[in-house]
Parts: structure tokens; C-alpha cells; sequence
């Protein structure tokens, strides 16, 4: 493992490669498993082709829809475009409902329109109306930038240009900024912030040693980093713009990927102060370090909490040769492999609280997958031949 990444992340190896949308054919890995959650066939309709593309490209990722045709269909959904930033959505089942959405664009009305099938059939909020933000490099590349994108890869912007690594962007809760580690101009492992309205940088931690993380809390007052200033990689919490620094751990092992509880009550990271990496909750402001119990494997890392249900996090373990991705139910106990297949690791959740987006490594290359943590269900979200994409994170912004 290369040394200067090993204090925010241990084992699962980032991917690098860059992303250009493209029309793609997806296919599922595997049947999804049958699960406690409905499961409609759906027919998609549009009189435009791309509306209806990237309709189905959508609802493919998602484990409660099986698209057939309008005979064999449950639920007819109907998307025609209204205007350049709008999109008329009409649902035919047992009635009859339509719906004038508008977004940013016409795909982010189309994608919201869809987001309001799955709300009225599903009752469940949808996801496909939200940004990616993800880490890249050229083939044949040897840096890493940092990019974002709608969920079909229609609109996709690169957002720094450093020629050196840039990693785990992290957005702000109402997706207008996003912080990210880079090792610009200083060579260093600092903590940057990008400010997706005005297009401007600015340094939020360059203290000695390694900064990393910025990981922000729900009401985007706060901001968790990993810094080795103190001598060890610890838990630092201050405001949104990384001041007011106060050390939140105090071990003499190697804290990683902290972030916030639903309520920003609380952290969740990683720590080898077992020596090995297990997955800790605390105190935003110190105090206790309690383990999740998960019992699946001796490396636990990379964890995430599910603002939808705070009863669940997500995080990857060692498993086999690789990794994979597991839930942990604090309520019940709970813990489940919800990936398999290729090393699967950096699973982020989804703002249905029940989908995430994580990275899956095939050799060097790495692809962004949804998975259904309810049905099994696994989907890429690009084409191999667009190269390898890592770091997701995601958020769903207001319109």
C-alpha cells in the first residue's frame, strides 16, 4: 500500500480512469434475491428515444422495478419532454396520475420525473435525480482528478485540473461544495474545498503530516478530518470551513473515513487500535469509543451511515482475496455481505436509504456500481471501456 494513502483508508486500492457519457447497454450481475420489498414490472414509454434510454437506464439499477412491455406491465410510466428544463411524468396502473417536473436540465427533470414514479408507487423517495462525485485519471494516466456527474452520465463536469492526486470527494449536505484530498502545488497530502457555484479552491487543512477526510455533517455546520499533526492519524472536528479544529480521539493507532450519525450527535470511523481495523462509534464532541460488533471479519473500514435509517451503516470488509461490502443493523444486530463478485469496497448510501453506490475492481480498473441492499441486485453504472472510476459520494440536491 502506497504510504501516503494508508491514513484515511486501509486495503482497498483506488481507481483511476477517466469517464465520457456515453450510451451504454447495462446487465445485472446475477438474479436479484427475492426480499421482504415489492417488486413491480414496469413499461417505460416516451415518443423521444434518449428520454426513453435513459428512462430505462435509470429504473435498471433499481431492485423494486423488472421493465417488460405495456401488456405484461403493472405500472405503465410515461415521460414526455415539456419544456428544455421539464418533463411531463405520467403513471397508468389501476388510475391514472401525470405530473409537469422540471430541473437544472432536461435529463435532471427526466431523472426527478422518474424519482416521483418510484414515490408514488414505492412510497419511498427515489435516487435517480441525484450527483456523483468521483475520482479519475486518463488511461494510461498516473494522477487522479476529481469529477461529477448525474446517475446516467449525461452531464459530467471535471472539477480540478491538478496533474497529482486527487481523492474522496465529499459534498456538502446541499451539494454546493465539495471538499476532497489533494496533493496540489505542495506535493502534501492537504485538505481542499471546491465551491461548485463560484468555481473557486481554497485550502481548508495543510498542517503537517497528512490531511484528509471532510466528510460534513447534516446540517453542514461541521467538518470531520483525519490529521497526523499530533503524530498519529486521529478524529479532528471543526466548523464547515475546517477552523476551530478540536481532536476528537486519543490513541496511538490509526484513525480513518470518519464521518456524521444522522443527528450529528455522533462519528463513525475506523481504528486498528485492536490491531486491526474495526469500525468505532463516538461522540461528535469526544468521549468513548465504542466497536461495532460486527463480527464478519478482522478488517472493518471505510463506514457510512445511513441518514434515511439510522439503524444501518454500511462498510467494506476483507474478505477472501478482496473485499466486499456488509450492512450492520444496530437495532437488531444484525450483519450482512450485501456485494459479491469482484472486491467491492467505498459504498456510500443512497437518499432512499436503501440503495448504495460503491466501486468494484476488475484488475486495475474500477467501476461505480449501485447495489440493492434489499434484493441483492448489482448494476454498473457505465461501460467498461469509459476506464475506472472510485471515491464515489453522493447527494441528492433540493431543485
Amino acid at each position: 500500500m502506497n504510504r501516503r494513502k494508508f491514513f484515511c483508508i486501509w486495503g482497498a486500492a483506488l481507481a483511476l480512469s477517466p469517464v465520457f457519457a456515453q450510451d451504454i447497454n447495462i446487465t445485472v450481475e446475477g438474479d436479484a434475491q427475492r426480499s421482504n420489498v415489492p417488486i413491480y414490472k414496469v413499461a417505460l414509454e416516451s415518443s423521444d428515444s434518449q428520454t426513453a434510454a435513459y428512462a430505462k437506464r435509470a429504473f435498471s439499477t433499481h431492485g423494486s422495478y423488472v421493465i417488460t412491455t405495456p401488456e405484461n406491465a403493472q405500472f405503465v410510466f410515461s415521460f414526455e419532454p415539456h419544456t428544455k428544463n421539464s418533463v411531463k411524468a405520467t403513471i397508468k396502473g389501476a388510475g391514472s396520475m401525470e405530473r409537469i417536473i422540471s430541473g437544472s436540465n432536461q435529463i435532471d427533470a427526466l431523472l426527478r420525473a422518474c424519482d416521483f414514479c418510484v414515490e408514488k408507487t414505492l412510497r419511498t423517495p427515489g435516487y435517480f435525480g441525484g450527483k456523483l462525485a468521483f475520482a479519475y485519471s486518463k488511461k494510461g494516466g498516473s494522477t487522479t482528478e476529481i469529477a461529477v456527474s448525474d446517475m446516467v452520465f449525461k452531464n459530467i463536469r471535471v472539477i480540478t485540473s491538478d496533474k497529482s492526486d486527487s481523492l474522496w470527494p465529499h459534498f456538502s449536505p446541499d451539494g454546493t461544495r465539495i471538499a476532497y484530498t489533494g496533493y496540489y502545488r505542495a506535493g502534501l497530502m492537504d485538505l481542499f474545498v471546491i465551491d461548485l457555484i463560484t468555481n473557486t479552491r481554497k485550502t481548508l487543512a495543510a498542517y503537517k503530516g497528512s490531511n484528509c477526510g471532510g466528510a460534513m455533517s447534516p446540517d453542514g455546520s461541521r467538518m470531520a478530518v483525519i490529521l497526523t499533526s499530533s503524530g498519529n492519524a486521529e478524529v479532528w472536528v471543526g466548523n464547515a470551513n475546517c477552523k476551530g479544529l478540536r481532536r476528537v480521539t486519543r490513541t496511538s493507532a490509526t484513525e480513518s473515513s470518519a464521518s456524521f450519525s444522522p443527528d450529528g450527535s455522533k462519528l463513525i470511523f475506523a481504528s486498528d487500535i485492536r490491531g486491526f481495523p474495526q469500525i468505532y462509534t463516538m461522540p461528535v464532541n469526544g468521549g468513548r469509543m465504542s466497536v461495532v460488533n460486527a463480527r464478519l471479519s478482522k478488517y472493518c473500514s471505510e463506514p457510512d451511515w445511513n441518514w434515511v435509517n439510522p439503524d444501518l451503516i454500511v462498510f467494506t470488509i476483507a474478505q477472501g482475496k478482496g473485499f466486499q461490502v456488509a450492512t450492520y443493523n444496530f437495532r437488531t444486530k444484525e450483519a450482512k455481505v450485501v456485494s459479491r463478485g469482484a472486491s467491492t469496497s467505498g459504498a456510500k448510501w443512497l437518499s432512499d436509504g436503501r440503495h448504495i453506490v460503491c466501486q468494484k475492481a476488475f484488475g486495475n480498473d474500477r467501476r461505480l456500481y449501485v447495489i440493492d441492499t434489499e434484493t441483492g441486485k448489482q448494476t454498473p453504472l457505465h461501460s467498461s471501456g469509459l476506464g475506472s472510476l472510485s471515491d464515489p459520494d453522493f447527494v441528492y440536491p433540493a431543485r
